[in-house]
């Protein structure tokens, strides 16, 4: 009886049972349909590469800046190039969403997702506290998984899958390292592994590379499931030191002012004053913290003996939320959001819905001190 060596299958041969090729489909299906809504909302956006308007790339990327660990990039570089990489970020996102969702370049889009998710960590999420309020980090895991796992169990078809059977069909496994390589990262295989020698029956040899393969499948999940559990430890360890040590303080007053003062404020017990009346300009801000929450306050100078304050933690996501002089706004720094504190702190812009809390304050009148009710 003659034998025959028989190569390992094409990676696209390698089929999960019905149920496992659809475990990732949701989150496959999520993520690309995600990122494709973004990009699409940025190009769309008819403000976000005008420069002057409220919803202005540039004017993001200086609210994001504050506090946020690549503040020097963004100030010195990203600035000054803010249409540049607004079109940067939104054709990315594009790109990676469509990717996933045809399935082509899979791995890729999944590798550069983590990046652009780990991007709005470090800034527009940076001030999330704590961190697992923000989404972004959760993306970034989300991208990490598929990443990892490549095109297999996402349910869909992928270009990917078809390319493979292309470059590397049937026999053609045993190609150098590099190329396999390509394969695995470009194209999404999921074995840099040669053929087996043939030493068995044809009968013997299937039911050994399916054991084979077995084996692989196992060893490959409980890698991927230790890889990625160490990483979510670290990852979340490196990101509660870096808000212990990174976090803003909010306990140090900061008012621009139109006419150029300033006023400052400590931390506020209640029933105690925050903030002298003429140390606050008309059209500035005082910061303080809120006794009964913890939360930063801030308040505001609209007119001649007008003072109105808030709790400056924006509903939307929880950052906290900054005075704009020029446009009388309180501005979320994380998404966009502003909030009119002339009217009750009502939120005009989104993605915030609700407006902001209202702290109760009172001047007396004889010291000329604002004072916490």
């Amino acid at each position: 009886m003659s034998t025959s060596r028989s190569d390992s299958p094409a990676p696209s041969g390698d089929k999960p049972s019905p149920i496992r090729g659809w475990m990732l489909f949701p989150q496959r299906l999520f993520l690309g349909a995600t990122f494709v809504y973004a990009g699409v909302q940025k190009l769309t956006d008819p403000q976000f590469f005008h420069k002057g308007t409220p919803g202005y790339i540039g004017n993001q990327i200086i609210g994001f800046a504050q506090g946020s660990p690549l503040h020097f990039l963004l100030v010195k570089v990203a600035v000054s190039h803010a249409v540049l990489f607004g079109w940067a970020v939104a054709l990315g996102e594009l790109a990676i969403g469509l990717g996933t969702l045809v399935g082509l370049f899979f791995r890729p889009a999944s590798f550069f997702g983590i990046v652009l998710s780990i991007l709005f960590l470090l800034t527009a999420s940076w001030h999330v506290y704590p961190y697992f309020y923000g989404a972004d980090i959760v993306f970034a895991w989300s991208w990490l998984t598929l990443f990892l796992v490549g095109p297999v169990g996402t349910g869909l078809p992928t270009l990917d899958g078809w390319l493979q059977r292309v470059f590397f069909p049937q026999g053609a496994i045993r190609r150098g390292l590099i190329v396999r390589t390509l394969g695995v990262l470009i194209l999404g295989m999921n074995t840099w592994r040669v053929a087996e020698p043939e030493a068995f029956s044809r009968g013997s040899q299937r039911r050994f590379s399916a054991s084979q393969q077995q084996r692989e499948k196992r060893r490959t999940f409980l890698q991927g499931l230790a890889v990625g559990g160490v990483s979510m430890v670290g990852l979340a360890f490196l990101g509660s030191v870096l808000h212990v040590f990174g976090r803003p303080d909010t306990t140090t007053a900061s008012g621009a002012t139109s006419s150029g003062g300033t006023a400052s404020a400590g931390k506020a017990a209640s029933g105690t004053s925050i903030a002298q009346v003429k140390a606050v300009s008309v059209n500035s801000a005082v910061n303080f913290t809120i006794p009964s929450t913890g939360d930063p306050g801030v308040l505001i100078h609209l007119s001649e003996e007008q003072f109105v304050a808030f709790d400056a933690t924006c509903t939307h996501a929880g950052c906290e939320v900054s005075y704009d002089p020029g446009s009388k706004l309180l501005v979320c720094p994380c998404h966009g959001a502003q909030f009119d504190p002339a009217h009750q702190a009502a939120a005009i812009q989104g993605p915030a819905q609700l407006p902001l809390t209202a702290v109760k304050i009172h001047v007396d009148a004889v010291s000329g001190a604002i004072i916490l009710d």
